[in-house]
């Protein structure tokens, strides 16, 4: 049964079409349910005796719709390698890549796998000017197309108007948020970062520029110990700029005993099933991805967001933050960590937007440029201090510095989202899970005392009589945090001190 928006986001559609419009684009923010949208429209057009064609450029996209047009009483055939083919199905979805190669077989008018259709609709469309798009549409020009898509600009901030001439957006963020079908964000981000001097490359930041200034040990550093502190408890997703980083980052969640996973597009579609499973059965805690989930991806189960890439692009960013928006049982919001700045600069995921086909160019603050000071490494042979790739007292040389992590101290701050508010029954039972702790590790009453102050802000009151109790998973990764806060503090100030000498 369609939702009252899902309902009237259908009947908007087809008033544009009585108006004459062909090209007609719907947006919905994700977690919206546009798939059961397109099921609606779907079943109108096969109801007046009309082939349907539903096209989807990722693979795991073909298999959501056919699912979810399965739930619907639509029987589907599919057009994608790999994948037996039942050409006599009045809707058939595609993949967008099989579609146009076969195509390209022969002429449309003797080709079996041409779909003679007067209704084509297209998910994610804010893909649909790319060249492939564009191949496969120019025989659909009498033909009605249905874009949906929760982001309808490209990556410069244009939008999509050189193709559709019609936009409709009839759910707003407070509807779905306040009738459950969304959950808010909780937001923590740092101070800005600093990417002054990288080179925007379509619309967004360089990948190679981003590598060099966020695959630096100090912020795959800051990554895993903001986490352990604000989030050990939740099941997350980390987004990265590419494998490298992904892998890193991974490696850092795995040497801090949790449980993480990585992937990317090579991983093949077994190992991703695998993943995501033992993701919902909570086996996995943690997934590193990178470029594998930023759209079209059903994971309710996520309840943190780890942004640990910066971008200039609104539609990636609140795509990303869409994976999150999902409810789930006991769920109240996700918990969003964005190490690269993006919350500050493009807006929360609750945030109203007036869409248009026209677009808006984002109006992005410049950074002020800072003087480089040369970084003083310590050497890993022989300890000398000194600055460049080649120690000057060893020779040993620093080829792989980008690769090895260093924890440097970087809080995260709160944007945005209720304070975290504790109710004495939990705070009893933080201290009693710190008692446990402190007999176990053979720590004296003071210490007991400044863990709860830091976790509180308070000293403890009325509890000298309760028992120890065996810590919870979110409890032992804040006090790894604390345990990794305070040999950091200890380092920084021993180098310090050398650093002042040398």
């Amino acid at each position: 049964m369609l939702r009252e928006y899902q309902t009237r986001t259908a009947e908007a559609v087809r008033q544009e079409a009585i108006k004459g419009k062909r090209r007609i684009l719907v947006v919905m923010p994700t977690g919206a349910g546009k798939t059961h949208t397109m099921s609606e429209l779907t079943m109108g057009a096969m109801s007046k005796g009309n082939r349907t064609l539903a096209l989807m450029h990722r693979r795991g996209l073909v298999e959501q719709m056919m699912e979810r047009f399965a739930s619907c009483g639509i029987e589907t055939g599919c057009i994608m390698a790999g994948k037996e083919t039942n050409l006599d199905c009045q809707c058939q979805v595609a993949s967008l890549w099989t579609y146009v190669r076969r195509l390209n077989l022969a002429e449309k008018d003797f080709n079996r796998f041409w779909v003679d259709t007067p209704f084509v609709l297209i998910d994610e469309a804010h893909h649909a000017l790319n060249n492939t798009y564009k191949k496969i549409l120019k025989n659909y020009e009498k033909s009605f197309v249905i874009g949906f898509t929760a982001t309808p600009t490209l990556s410069t901030g244009a939008g999509l108007g050189d193709y559709f001439d019609s936009l409709v957006n009839v759910v707003t963020m407070d509807e779905l948020l306040d009738g459950g079908f969304l959950v808010p964000g909780d937001y923590y981000g740092p101070s800005d970062p600093d990417l002054s001097g990288l080179k925007i490359v379509q619309g967004d930041y360089e990948k190679k520029g981003l590598d060099e200034k966020f695959n630096k040990p100090r912020i795959v550093g800051d990554v895993v110990d903001n986490w352990l502190k604000l989030a050990g408890d939740k099941r997350t997703m980390v987004f990265s700029i590419n494998r490298k980083h992904g892998k890193a980052l991974c490696n850092e969640f795995l040497s801090h005993k949790i449980n993480a996973e990585y992937l990317d597009a090579h991983s093949d579609d077994e190992e991703r099933s695998g993943v995501l499973r033992r993701f919902d059965n909570g086996d996995t805690q943690v997934i590193c991805q990178v470029a594998l989930f930023t759209e079209g991806t059903d994971i309710p189960s996520i309840q943190c967001l780890v942004i640990a890439r910066p971008t200039r692009s609104l539609g990636l960013h609140r795509q990303i933050l869409g994976r999150g928006a999902r409810p789930y049982p006991g769920k109240k919001d996700f918990m969003v960590l964005d190490h690269g700045g993006n919350v500050k600069r493009l807006g929360y995921y609750e945030d109203e937007i007036d869409w248009s086909l026209s677009g808006k160019p984002l109006a992005n603050k410049p950074y002020t440029p800072r003087t480089k000071e040369k970084t003083i490494i310590d050497c890993p042979m022989c300890r000398h201090l000194f600055t460049g790739p080649r120690c000057p007292k060893c020779g040993h040389e620093i080829n792989n510095y980008g690769k090895k992590i260093e924890v440097v101290q970087g809080d995260l701050v709160k944007l945005k989202g209720e304070k975290a508010k504790y109710t004495m029954d939990e705070k009893r039972a933080w201290y009693c899970m710190f008692e446990h702790e402190r007999r176990r590790l053979g720590k004296t009453e003071s210490w007991l005392l400044a863990q709860y102050k830091s976790k509180f802000g308070v000293w403890p009151r009325k509890m000298d009589e309760i028992g120890p109790v065996t810590p919870s998973i979110e409890c032992q990764n804040w006090l790894k945090y604390q345990r990794i806060k305070y040999f950091k503090g200890k380092e920084k100030r021993e180098k310090q001190q050398q650093v002042a000498a040398w």
